[in-house]
C-alpha cells in the first residue's frame, strides 16, 4: 500500500534591512528565529528549508510543514537580526506547490537550494 508524503506549504517572503544578505545568513536567522520561540522540537516539526533566494531583491520561498505553517509565519517575525546588522522577515504568499510561486521571480537572480 502506497504511503502518502507529508503535506507541505510554501511561504515567499522579503526581507527588509539595513544591507544585502547571503544565503547563509537568512537561513541562519530564520532557524533562530524558531529556535527561539519553539525550540529543538519545534524546530523539528515545522521542518524549515530555504528553497529559492534572490539575493538582489532580497526575497525566498520557504518550505515547511503544512500543519506548522502559523508557527513559521510567527517565528519570522522574531527575527530580528540577520548577521551583525537589524532586519525583519516579512511573510508574502503562501501555496502548496513551489511552482506557483515562482513565477514572481526571475530566473537570472534566483539562487536555488536543494
Amino acid at each position: 500500500m502506497p504511503v502518502r508524503g507529508r503535506g507541505r506549504r510554501y511561504l515567499s517572503f522579503w526581507i527588509a534591512g539595513e544591507r544585502d544578505y547571503d544565503e547563509e545568513e537568512v537561513v541562519s536567522a530564520i532557524r533562530e528565529g524558531v529556535l527561539s520561540l519553539f525550540g529543538a522540537q519545534g524546530l523539528s516539526l515545522i521542518e524549515p528549508k530555504l528553497m529559492v533566494f534572490d539575493v538582489v531583491e532580497q526575497r525566498g520561498i520557504l518550505r515547511c510543514d503544512r500543519a506548522h505553517l502559523t508557527e513559521m509565519r510567527a517565528a519570522l517575525t522574531f527575527v530580528t537580526q540577520i548577521g551583525d546588522s537589524a532586519s525583519a522577515i516579512y511573510g508574502e504568499k503562501v501555496s502548496g506547490t513551489l511552482r506557483s510561486l515562482k513565477k514572481d521571480y526571475s530566473p537570472t537572480s534566483v539562487s536555488r537550494r536543494r
